[in-house]
């Protein structure tokens, strides 16, 4: 769900800006750069998804289309099996603000992104706390993204 999440958020970011970006193809790349997990977790746990998240990131590539842009955003969520909902949304003047929440069985993680972006580019920081089932805890992402060209 967290991969999920994140690539998700990545890619609405993208598409919920009719006004600021270009359709296409579009790559977004998540690098995870801290994280706080529960007292107790042995600490091979955060090892091991500093592993899997960080480093090289998570990257993911998808189509925006003009129709999407001409929409609600929620029809990008559909990377995030509709897990995630905005609660705050705001794109403006090459800034970014966002704050949303992501459900699944194992729990809610709350998501704030900040960042800066142009019409090919976006660069941001994305914040994520809550409790997956094991107790609170918080991760902090570099998110990068990138349009690729046309889509297909």
């Amino acid at each position: 769900m967290r991969k999920h999440a994140i690539a998700g958020l990545a890619a609405l970011t993208i598409a919920t800006s009719a006004y600021a970006i270009e359709p296409g193809n579009w790559e977004a790349t998540s690098r995870m750069t801290d994280i706080q997990l529960p007292p107790g977790m042995p600490p091979q746990a955060a090892d091991m998804m500093r592993q899997i998240m960080g480093g090289e990131g998570v990257t993911a590539q998808n189509c925006v289309t003009q129709d999407d842009l001409d929409n609600s955003p929620e029809r990008v969520f559909e990377e995030t099996n509709g897990e995630c909902r905005y609660s705050e949304f705001e794109m403006s003047g090459g800034e970014i603000h966002a704050v949303a929440q992501c459900t699944s069985d194992q729990g809610v993680m709350n998501m704030t992104m900040d960042g800066t972006y142009t019409a090919s580019t976006y660069d941001m920081t994305m914040a994520m706390q809550g409790d997956m089932g094991t107790g609170p805890m918080t991760m902090t992402f570099d998110v990068t993204g990138r349009r690729l060209g046309e889509c297909g």
